[in-house]
């Protein structure tokens, strides 16, 4: 112990001074000095023995590890500051351009690369070297510090070619000013959204298609359905023909979708197709049945047509067209009965088809009584125009009158030999008999006139009568005798009676009425004073009551000169105080009127004057709420004079009808709008796509919202129809998502069952082939039900991988324990069992190894290794063998940038074969590194 420190190395000088003095001697050249000289570098506590190794070293490789890992901020800065000297060209460790480009492609963090690249753009003139460097940092503000500032046409160009965010695009434009660059991002813009715009549009074609197709499940006409089938057929493989473009997932989910909706309308054709051809044969039957009650109809007018239009003078070409149209009417009944028709409505139509027979073949006989009526037509007219003529004498107009008579005898007899007198005829024998009529009639009537003014008058005198209007019935009778006195005697006789009764009472009346005047206006004065002394609750009916008196004084007759005149003035004067204070309330009442009446009457001047000054810019929707209120203003003023109110309504009118007249306009154009809304909301009703649908009526009614009122009545029916319309569409969509979601609900119940129906026991290939189809299920469902079925996938997975790992670590302890045995020679005879447990890679290390093809470090260094490598203790003898281990793999480490592991020392200390008497110490060393690390076997 005392010579080791004497004569120790002084690189293991506990003084930093030894030390450095050390490193100036140590040459780089050596192996043994590089290896003291990387020992001092990476594991000397003192910063300046660190700084002075490396420098001897004089590694570029080296600084930069240093400036990587170094503890100390001295060593820190130092190394760093050499490594951007070396980057730079400068210094004694300066890089080449190739090292740099090597250097920074290979090695190079990417916070280097950045800082190397922003303070040298002239390495961008590479253009290879650039996309390198691109790659390997990878971040989008470095891509575009490199575009922006590479003075590299082609690099940029290959930039914007590669780029596929339209974002980025776009912010490189804005720190651009060079046109053909710009012209470039701009194009490359445009392709992508042109590429982004396709998969999206043929999405669109495929949904609306594919919905179409779906919408044939609807329809229940085979003959359409299996033309439309076909014409989407045909456009569908013109769209898949596309489908090259869209994502695997969408294009196997349209495929998908394509087949079941194929199946689907198949299945749907072959299920309607009986009903369908049963409802043809229905409606083949009905047009027929149609087409006979056409034809029916037809020949009934034929028929007709025959006997009113040209029964006198028919040729035998038209009985022969019209007896064409009969035939047409029995071969469609001949059809219907082909058809199977047993309808009642054919017998009827039979029956009908019968009859016009039947006319038709007593035609012959019709037409000679046509024609005898044609000439006694004839002399019908003759009669009527001497008739009717002025210079007849009564004598002759009387012969003439018997001669008429006769003749419309003798026309109607013959008429009513005919099945249907002809209109032409029929009208001109009215036209005949017209002027004859008349004459009589006017004479008539003016004798019946005369007779009802007459009754006229009597009811009036009778009326005058019961209401006590004696005077006036009287005076009105006067002029009824006279009246009835100019009466003809033919007519008197009419009205006798009533005439007589009506004489009667006035003549009772004029010998009453001296007798009842006098103890009535006593009576009439005292209910007036009674009137007056009773308090004034209504007003109307005070009025009334105090015209109701004066009329009943008024009808009382002026006594004769034998009566009391003095006391009959006196009972005037009481009755006419008497009313006139009964009115006195009326008076006060009607005066109040007439103060509600002026401020009703200024009111309404204010009012109009406030529309006269409503501001000729105002906005129709501010003067549709000034006018309502002003309107409401004028309607809740009180009554006025009707003259005066006559002429504020002609001012009001100036004043608003103009105004209303716009606000009318506006509203009528908001009708117009919101009439297109309710259009397009009642279109969207016929939509395939209601998702769709529901979207663009969401639109609508904002537009909805945007549009001023459309008038009262109006904007009520138009909303109460847009409403309606928006409601029948969002109620199919919640019954679309609600069958969708329960449909996929459904299937993901299913999903689940299958789920729980994998074993995690089974091999990858099983197990893959079972969750597969699972996995391209759920991307067909939404998110909700997706996500569960994703969860429960994952638990699958964990316990898969849990087991897994269980069995991964069974295998490797069972390696562990098989190797060592094998080590130990045991038991032979268990070896090749042991053997097949190892493994392939392992077993054929055992069987294989030989002294011939040893590493060249020997088992010693080797078992060294292997416990550095797997962290376990070595012996105290070999500590130094130990150090110099842990120096060689760092170096390694730091050269070729990784350490050797343990899983290739132990398979190079295997390759020197079976273990010596000598090695059992390192036998049962490494046995217990292979116990406590079993999975460097893995």
């Amino acid at each position: 112990m005392i010579f080791s420190r004497i004569f120790a190395p002084s690189h293991t000088s506990q003084k930093p001074e030894k030390r450095l003095e050390a490193i100036e001697k140590l040459s780089p050249e050596k192996p043994q000095d590089k290896t003291i000289l990387h020992e001092l570098a990476f594991n000397d506590d003192n910063a300046d023995v660190s700084l002075a190794a490396l420098a001897k070293l004089n590694s570029f490789v080296l600084w930069q590890k240093m400036a990587q890992i170094a503890k100390s901020t001295k060593v820190k800065k130092a190394a760093q500051h050499c490594v951007n000297e070396a980057i730079s060209g400068k210094g004694s460790a300066a890089l080449s351009a190739e090292e740099k480009s090597s250097f920074l492609q290979e090695t190079a963090s990417a916070d280097v690369i950045i800082d190397v690249v922003q303070r040298e753009p002239e390495l961008l003139g590479n253009t290879e070297l650039a996309f390198a460097l691109l790659a390997k940092v990878d971040k989008p503000s470095f891509t575009q510090h490199v575009f922006l500032h590479a003075n590299n046409g082609q690099l940029q160009r290959q930039l914007i070619s590669s780029q596929s965010q339209t974002n980025t695009l776009q912010k490189w434009a804005k720190k651009l000013s060079d046109s053909s660059t710009l012209d470039a991002i701009n194009s490359r813009i445009d392709e992508i959204r042109a590429a982004e715009q396709k998969p999206v549009e043929l999405k669109k074609q495929l949904t609306l298609c594919l919905s179409k197709y779906r919408a044939l499940l609807d329809k229940a006409d085979v003959e359409q359905v299996v033309d439309l089938q076909s014409s989407y057929h045909s456009e569908l493989e013109g769209l898949f023909a596309q489908a090259g473009i869209l994502s695997t997932d969408d294009k196997q989910e349209f495929e998908e979708k394509r087949s079941k909706i194929t199946e689907q309308v198949t299945r749907y054709v072959d299920r309607i197709r009986p009903a369908w051809e049963e409802k043809q044969k229905s409606a083949v039957l009905a047009n027929t049945q149609a087409l006979c009650e056409q034809q029916l109809t037809h020949a009934k007018e034929q028929v007709g047509w025959l006997f009113n239009t040209r029964l006198c003078d028919a040729t035998l070409a038209d009985v022969a067209t019209v007896n064409e149209s009969v035939r047409g009417v029995e071969a469609t009944l001949e059809q219907l009965g082909q058809l199977g028709s047993n309808d009642k409505r054919v017998d009827e139509i039979q029956l009908a088809v019968d009859g016009l027979n039947t006319k038709l073949e007593a035609f012959s006989m019709q037409q000679q009584y046509g024609q005898k009526l044609l000439s006694r037509l004839n002399v019908v007219e003759d009669v009527a125009q001497k008739l009717n003529s002025a210079d007849v004498s009564d004598e002759q107009k009387r012969d003439l009158r018997s001669e008429f008579d006769t003749a419309i005898e003798e026309y109607s007899a013959i008429s009513r030999e005919l099945i249907a007198q002809p209109k032409a005829l029929l009208q001109r024998f009215k036209v005949a008999t017209k002027q004859v009529r008349a004459d009589e009639k006017a004479a008539k009537s003016k004798h019946q006139d005369e007779l009802r003014h007459v009754r006229k008058q009597i009811s009036i005198v009778d009326n005058l009568v019961s209401q006590g209007k004696f005077r006036a019935a009287m005076a009105k009778f006067k002029k009824l005798s006279d009246n009835v006195a100019s009466l003809p005697e033919s007519l008197k006789k009419d009205i006798d009676k009533r005439f007589q009764k009506t004489a009667d009472d006035i003549a009772r009346l004029e010998g009453w009425q001296s007798y009842i005047a006098a103890p009535r206006k006593p009576a009439l004065v005292e209910q007036a004073k009674e009137l007056a002394a009773t308090p004034a609750e209504n007003i109307k009916q005070r009025s009334e009551s105090i015209k109701y008196l004066r009329s009943q004084w008024l009808s009382l007759n002026t006594p004769s000169a034998g009566d009391n005149e003095q006391e009959n003035a006196a009972l005037q004067q009481d009755f006419d105080n008497a009313l006139e204070k009964a009115f006195e309330p009326c008076r006060e009442h009607y005066a109040r009127l007439d103060a509600e009446r002026a401020a009703a009457l200024e009111l309404r001047r204010s009012i109009i004057e406030k529309v006269a000054s409503v501001p000729e810019d105002i906005e129709p929707t501010e003067l549709s709420k000034t006018l309502d209120r002003l309107a409401k203003q004028w309607r809740a003023c009180g009554q006025v004079e009707k003259q005066a109110y006559e002429q504020l309504k002609v001012e009001w009118k100036a004043v608003f009808s103009p105004l209303q007249k716009r606000v009318y306009a506006w509203q009528s154009d908001n009708q117009a709008l919101k009439q297109r809304l309710v259009d397009k909301v009642n279109a969207l009703q016929d939509s395939d796509d209601i998702s769709d649908a529901a979207e663009s009526a969401q639109q609508l009614q904002q537009e909805w919202k945007r549009i001023g009122h459309a008038g009262k009545r109006e904007e009520s029916r138009l909303w109460a129809e847009f409403k309606a319309s928006n409601d029948a569409i969002f109620e199919r969509l919640k019954t679309q998502r609600k069958a969708q979601t329960s449909e996929y609900t459904e299937q993901a119940e299913k999903l689940l069952s299958s789920i729980a129906s994998i074993s995690v026991e089974g091999d990858d290939s099983t197990f893959q082939s079972a969750v597969q189809p699972i996995q391209e299920a759920m991307l067909a469902l939404p998110k909700p039900q997706r996500v569960k079925l994703e969860r429960k996938l994952e638990t699958l997975f964990k316990q898969r991988e849990s087991m897994q790992r269980e069995h991964d670590t069974k295998v490797i302890e069972a390696r562990a324990h098989a190797i060592i045995r094998l080590l130990q020679n045991d038991e032979p005879e268990a070896r090749e069992e042991l053997l097949e447990t190892l493994g392939k890679r392992w077993s054929n290390l055992l069987t294989n190894a030989s002294a011939s093809n040893a590493p060249r470090h020997d088992r010693a260094w080797l078992t060294v290794a292997l416990e550095v490598a797997s962290g376990m203790p070595s012996p105290q003898s070999d500590v130094s063998v130990r150090s110099s281990v842990q120096l060689q793999m760092m170096t390694a480490k730091l050269e070729q940038g990784e350490a050797p592991e343990a899983q290739e020392i132990l398979s190079d200390w295997l390759q020197h074969g079976e273990v010596k008497e000598d090695e059992s110490g390192l036998l049962q060393r490494v046995v217990t590194i292979i116990d406590n690390n079993p999975s460097m076997l893995a």
